[in-house]
């Protein structure tokens, strides 16, 4: 008995020594954090703290220890956060912090393969993009193309006619006492969707393909609330994969992205057994095109069906939920601020009028509609952590060390909620965009779409179909709070989203 008391001792001697010896192994130069425990560093800590929304607890630490720039760990990696505008800049724009950690979710997703843009770095990830941008502006992606604009203006004013109530669905739109209510965000989807199909096929889904649009949409929506930015515990352990696939978060991020890419590999078949050398009728025309001219050269590529696939996804989910969740954070705020909601439709009604709608001509004349839009992005951060960037190389951050292999994170929500920055970040002001001749002011210290080389690659087309939606609405009906949830309620995941409601659109 004496003998296993002393190897108890003995081994809680151990043990303490072992967490003290890991509490204190922090890289030299590291920025100020807590010190990490055995297997999962930091990050049960953060849970205890903000188990929703772990954001929050990096930014609290920046000011406990009173620093911008934050260490910590993910179980063994060393992680480091900017949390100001300053060191988020830097950060993005580093050549050697453009890596990407990925988790097995996101790996089984990609086929264990370097396919598509979104989760893949280095030179193949740079030719896709470039490829991809290069070939979808072609088709009016991130340009003004007088084909496309007219695409999303049928379907701005079907939606305008299916709120109004010039077509029934009441899965989307149900008659309401003097108002019309409508569901945000799954009304929504198939203006943002048929946008990006347009680009992709050629063609926007027919009507009757709704409910299709709507299974995309949720798809997309439940691969981004399968975990938060940082992967939760699916990232430290990879075996909770089969362990607990559906708590672990594995079986919605693999189940979302497989409903996405499966109809997205139906339109490749359909172009395979269609596609003619002689005319090139949209971005998987093209693509095709690119298999075929590489194939023949014998060499090995890059370009092939898979990639193609997860390239259309790439550009995909987040179309069909990003957008359709800014745009429901913009109607909500709008909704709680109707001195706010007044200031745009009288801009609008001034400068378009109610004949027509708005265009992307008239987006200049609308300073107002504009920062109202930027402010929603500002105060509801949709990627409050945006996604998770690695050190390629040994660098720096605003002169601390970042070593090889470190997870770099972008804290767009301490930085979009900055008091230094803005003087009154939980104030939902508009008018911290305008200059004081009402214009627009040049220099934006919001990132809600990120910079450097990992700019979201669809910031153009996102913004442009922004602006157009929110006009549109906003043109031709007033938006009640009546039901409406509070400005801070949110659902967590990879993206903040409001919790999908009713809300009541009463026709101007």
């Amino acid at each position: 008995m004496a003998l296993v008391g002393v190897l108890l001792v003995a081994l809680a001697v151990g043990l303490l020594l072992y967490m003290m010896l890991v509490a204190f192994s922090r890289p030299d130069n590291f920025p100020p954090g807590p010190p990490p425990m055995p297997i999962w560093g930091n990050y049960v800590q953060m849970l205890l703290v903000n188990y929703k929304h772990p954001y929050k607890v990096l930014d609290l630490m920046t000011r406990f220890y009173k620093s911008k720039v934050i260490g910590f760990f993910l179980g063994e990696s060393p992680t480091i956060v900017a949390c100001d505008y300053q060191s988020v800049k830097e950060a993005l724009n580093n050549p050697h912090l453009q890596g990407r950690p990925v988790n097995i979710a996101l790996k089984h997703r990609m086929f264990n393969k370097e396919l598509g843009i979104f989760f893949t770095e280095g030179p193949h990830w740079l030719e896709q993009k470039r490829f991809s941008l290069r070939n979808m502006r072609d088709f009016g992606f991130g340009r003004r193309s007088e084909r496309l604009e007219a695409e999303i203006a049928a379907e701005l004013q079907d939606l305008v006619e299916l709120i109004r109530g010039g077509r029934e669905d009441q899965v989307v739109v149900r008659p309401s006492s003097g108002a019309r209510s409508v569901l945000l965000p799954d009304v929504l989807l198939p203006v943002f969707v048929n946008a990006l199909l347009s680009v992709y096929t050629g063609a926007r889904l027919p009507r009757s393909a709704d409910a299709t649009v709507r299974h995309l949409g949720h798809a997309a929506m439940q691969f981004q609330r399968s975990s938060d930015a940082t992967g939760g515990f699916l990232t430290l352990h990879p075996w909770l994969a089969w362990l607990a696939p559906r708590l672990s978060g594995y079986k919605d991020n693999i189940q979302g992205s497989e409903k996405m890419r499966l109809f997205l590999e139906q339109h490749i078949e359909e172009h395979k057994q269609t596609y003619s050398d002689d005319y090139m009728r949209d971005f998987i025309d093209s693509y095709l095109r690119e298999i075929r001219e590489r194939m023949k050269t014998g060499e090995p590529t890059m370009f092939t069906s898979e990639q193609l696939s997860l390239i259309l996804l790439d550009f995909f989910f987040p179309t069909a939920s990003s957008l359709p969740a800014t745009l429901t954070w913009a109607l909500l705020f709008t909704s709680h601020h109707l001195g706010v909601q007044k200031k745009v439709q009288d801009e609008l009604d001034a400068v378009v009028g109610r004949g027509r709608l708005p265009t992307l001509d008239d987006r200049p004349n609308l300073p107002y509609t504009e920062a109202t839009l930027r402010e929603a992005m500002r105060i509801r951060t949709l990627t409050p952590l945006s996604v998770f960037h690695k050190a390629t190389e040994d660098t720096t951050l605003q002169g601390y060390s970042v070593p090889r292999g470190a997870i770099v994170i972008t804290c767009l929500y301490s930085m979009h909620m900055d008091g230094d920055l803005w003087g009154d970040p939980n104030t939902f002001r508009p008018e911290r965009f305008l200059d004081t001749d009402g214009k627009i002011i040049k220099k934006d210290f919001t990132l809600p779409f990120g910079a450097g080389k990992r700019l979201c690659a669809g910031e153009t087309f996102s913004k442009q179909n922004l602006f157009l939606t929110f006009s549109t609405l906003l043109q031709n009906f007033s938006i009640k709070s009546d039901g409406v949830p509070p400005a801070d309620s949110s659902i967590p995941g990879v993206i903040e989203t409001a919790p999908t409601f009713w809300a009541q659109f009463v026709p101007r």
